[in-house]
């Protein structure tokens, strides 16, 4: 079980395991290019949401979507609609709780590829209205061995 640790600027830490047998691909390209640095920020669009941009080797396909996330997951998204063209943005995003994920353009489906041990449900709720109120904050993923 592959797990992968999420530090905040302010020096909070949430462990999130990856679900690889749900979402082997996108689970696969996260692990293998970490650990990166990015900036967090938070997404009112859809709602508990803190994204940052996501610095894979290649795109990962549509595996385990939803438009309805549950609080601790951690999801990948990009636009879907430019799948045969173009070059679109792309983002992971973790949900401090459970919200219909969509955007100016409607509905946006996302792969579910982690979840972030409950144990920390509460820290990561704080973390979030954190980042909603204060802005963009530093993030940097690695893995756990």
């Amino acid at each position: 079980m592959k797990k992968i640790k999420i530090m905040f600027g302010q020096g909070d830490e949430l462990i999130a395991v990856l679900n690889e047998k749900e979402a082997p691909t996108t689970a696969s390209l996260v692990w293998d290019s970490l650990p990166y640095e990015s900036e967090v920020t938070q997404s009112r669009w859809s709602g508990r949401e803190v994204n940052f941009k996501a610095k894979l080797h290649s795109l990962p396909p549509r595996e385990n979507q939803t438009i309805y996330t549950s609080i601790g997951e951690v999801c990948y998204w990009r636009d879907w609609r430019l799948e045969e063209g173009g070059k679109p943005g792309h983002v992971i995003a973790i949900y401090y709780g459970a919200e219909t994920t969509r955007s100016h353009m409607g509905e946006e489906p996302v792969n579910v590829f982690g979840q972030v041990e409950n144990t920390q449900f509460e820290e990561m709720k704080k973390i979030g209205e954190r980042i909603w109120l204060g802005g963009l904050e530093k993030i940097r993923i690695e893995r756990v061995h």
